[in-house]
């Protein structure tokens, strides 16, 4: 999170609420909750003692979303959820996401929605305040790191490869299938494998660390900061990932993109520059092979106006 303050140059007083290091295994995040639950209830109280009106932002579908839902629904907080109403529809997929989602729904006083069909959802089924954002933050975030700027490079094309999802790293027989599948991506372009602590704890436990560092064409990377991965992407031929907020970076990058999820609660990007795994045709190997990614490639989409941002700023301030 550090990286990103800085990259973004924030300058709002940051207030510690519970220790910072990574915790990239499942016990670590279970030991971590009640502290940062803890933490962050202390936080907001103190606003809350002094009779101000306290508004808790939260964003997406992470635990620390969940934390803070919460924590400012039980101490008299109202609690304003960005990218709120996205469903994958599935309870368990992409699981945990989907039921923190779920729940942090029913603690949500404002939801941010940031399309017509997470409207609708907020609408039909909670009694939140709904405003529609039209778009996500990370179309303003992606406007502000320049990466839609990079052009593909086509004198030394290649891929690049982000998966963090629990589903894809915590299944045994799914993470080995997905290294094979790296390989062989290997031998149509080279890949630059983007890891996150998780998925290379995942990896080194599972012996496949050393296999994929001796496997021809493959580059791993550790955990680039926002503007650095999407400026690689941006300049990929193709992009492999699980990641939702990927989909949505790369939606409006234009990048070729294969979603690695058997189901995605975003629409960015389906129909025109992204493909879910199991509509490749004839397969993901033959899919590159092919060069078939390259009538995905779409232009930027410029950011026209206000943003999403823009939007619940004025929302949360209204003039006058």
């Amino acid at each position: 999170m550090q990286d990103l303050v800085e990259e973004f140059g924030i300058r709002s007083p940051q207030v510690s609420a519970v220790r910072a290091i990574e915790r990239s295994t499942v016990g670590s995040l279970l030991r971590w909750l009640p502290l940062a639950y803890a933490g962050v209830s202390r936080c907001i109280r103190g606003f809350t003692r002094s009779g101000r009106s306290v508004s808790v932002l939260v964003h997406g579908d992470t635990l620390s979303t969940l934390v803070g839902a919460f924590s400012g629904r039980r101490n008299g907080a109202r609690v304003v959820h960005l990218e709120s109403g996205l469903t994958s529809g599935k309870l368990f997929d992409p699981f945990p996401e989907e039921i923190l989602r779920r729940v942090v729904f029913h603690f949500t006083d404002l939801a941010m929605c940031p399309n017509k069909a997470s409207v609708a959802h907020m609408l039909h089924h909670h009694r939140a305040e709904v405003v529609d954002t039209v778009g996500n933050t990370i179309v303003d975030a992606v406007a502000m790191t320049g990466a839609a700027a990079i052009r593909p490079d086509v004198a030394a094309p290649y891929i690049v490869v982000s998966l963090h999802r629990f589903q894809n790293i915590y299944n045994k027989r799914r993470l080995r299938q997905l290294v094979y599948l790296i390989e062989e991506a290997a031998k149509v372009l080279p890949v630059r494998f983007v890891m996150h602590p998780a998925t290379r704890a995942r990896l080194a436990a599972e012996s496949l660390d050393q296999r994929l560092r001796l496997a021809p064409g493959v580059e791993l990377s550790p955990r680039l900061g926002y503007g650095a991965f999407l400026r690689l992407a941006a300049g990929a031929a193709c992009v492999l990932t699980d990641g939702g907020s990927n989909q949505e970076e790369l939606a409006a990058l234009g990048v070729p993109t294969i979603v690695m999820r058997e189901r995605t609660e975003r629409p960015d990007g389906l129909g025109t520059n992204a493909l879910m795994e199991s509509d490749v045709p004839g397969g993901i190997g033959a899919f590159l092979a092919g060069g078939h990614y390259v009538k995905l490639r779409r232009p930027p989409a410029a950011v026209a106006g206000k943003g999403p941002s823009q939007r619940i700023v004025t929302a949360l301030v209204p003039v006058g």
